[in-house]
């Protein structure tokens, strides 16, 4: 009897010697919710307490996976206080609006039949003025900045304010184009500006020849179009797109920080369309998650996402090792051109893994007025961006690849 029972306790402990080890030698999987929080933590621990303000967000798929802020929206110089940021702070998302309207514009296009080739000159105001060659402009010209227009110098400035009111959008129509600048490159607002007339026209509006009743109603069909087919179908609720925080603005401010009163970009429901638009981190992320991930229908189907990624209709690439990452990033300032601009820097990248970023920072560094920070990996927010993202999937990249500029595979390095 005592010999069986020791037999039977010496079963029992080897059954359970043999769990033991196999708990040790088969850990519960991480799963790729967890993995890709590492991109967060990386995101975070090299822009917190840097001095400036920001604000990012992270999605996997159609999910949350995190976000991190830091800084000041507006502070004792402006309201005799600090006010925080949050991952629900607005902030001027600028050329990333361009993004917005071009799946706006797609997507009605192809509700209506119309291709990216066909011509604009049928759906522009009856009482505009046709300059010269203007019929040879096609919707896809627009939205890769490749018109023929190249801004009321002719020298290809980018414009902001002149170009894109309404009055300014008919006189660049007027003026016209030359045969020999249409189908080359010259990135300018205008280009998608003009589509804050396009879109209600497609859409059913018809102007009266009154300019200023006319710049209003097809501002009104712009912002109800992209609130209706673009915001609300992300489940992103975006109350006055182009107005800034209320009671209290979010300010642009120097990098670093010089004290000074902070820049307010205002309201920009005049000039919209090719930037203008004011979203939350939060928002953010979850609008372009809801465009760019391979999974979500719901905004755009997959073949309008195929066209703006592989054409470049309101998105740029770059390819790594990794894969290939589609993005636009936003930039908006005053006093380029001084010792200490003051402004907003900002992107959205969809990156391998189906993984959605959106980074906002209301600072920009002395000098040339980009992203506050850089490094031998990084040279503005965009590479940086790649930069994390490359360090997440393998963390020892930097101390074998000392020599590698991230900014080396963005297909369009120059900031927007």
């Amino acid at each position: 009897m005592k010999l069986h029972l020791r037999l039977i306790y010496t079963s029992c402990l080897f059954i359970a010697t043999v769990i033991a080890c196999k708990k040790d030698k088969d850990p519960d999987p991480v799963t790729e919710e967890e993995s890709a929080k590492k991109f967060v933590e990386i995101l975070d621990d090299s822009l917190k307490g840097k001095g400036f303000g920001y604000s990012f967000a992270v999605y996997k798929k159609d999910q949350l996976i995190g976000t991190g802020v830091g800084g000041f929206y507006a502070r004792n110089a402006e309201i005799q206080e600090n006010k925080a940021i949050t991952a629900d702070t607005k902030m001027q998302i600028a050329s990333m609006t361009k993004t917005i309207t071009s799946a706006a514009f797609l997507k009605l296009a192809k509700q209506k039949g119309i291709k990216t080739t066909d011509k604009i000159i049928d759906y522009l105001p009856k009482t505009w003025v046709k300059g010269p060659n203007i019929e040879l402009i096609t919707f896809k010209d627009l939205l890769t900045h490749t018109s023929g227009i190249i801004g009321m110098t002719e020298s290809c400035k980018n414009g902001a304010f002149t170009e894109n009111v309404w009055y300014g959008l008919k006189l660049l129509i007027e003026n016209g184009i030359k045969k020999e600048n249409h189908g080359s490159s010259c990135y300018q607002n205008a280009n998608f500006g003009l589509f804050r007339v396009l879109i209600p026209a497609i859409n059913g509006l018809e102007f009266t020849g009154s300019d200023n009743n006319d710049a209003v109603s097809a501002l009104n069909g712009y912002e109800e179009y992209i609130q209706k087919n673009i915001f609300e179908k992300a489940g992103v609720v975006v109350g006055g797109p182009f107005s800034n925080g209320l009671p209290t603005p979010t300010f642009g401010y120097d990098y670093p920080y010089s004290g000074e009163y902070g820049f307010d970009p205002g309201d920009f429901s005049s000039t919209t369309g090719g930037y203008g638009i004011y979203l939350t981190a939060n928002q953010g992320v979850k609008l372009y998650a809801a465009l760019f991930s391979p999974e979500n229908n719901a905004v755009i189907t997959q073949d309008i996402r195929d066209e703006i990624v592989n054409n470049g209709l309101g998105s740029y690439s770059a390819v790594m090792p990794e894969g290939k990452f589609s993005y636009h990033d936003g930039w908006w300032y005053s006093g380029i051109g001084i010792p200490n601009p003051k402004g907003f820097r900002s992107v959205w990248m969809h990156c391998p893994e189906d993984i959605t970023v959106v980074l906002f920072t209301n600072a920009l560094r002395n000098g040339d007025g980009l992203f506050p920070i850089r490094s031998d990996f990084y040279q503005d927010i965009t590479s940086y961006v790649l930069w994390a993202f490359s360090k997440y999937k393998d963390p020892g990249r930097g101390k074998r690849m000392r020599q590698v500029d991230f900014h080396g595979y963005l297909e369009h390095p120059e900031p927007h």
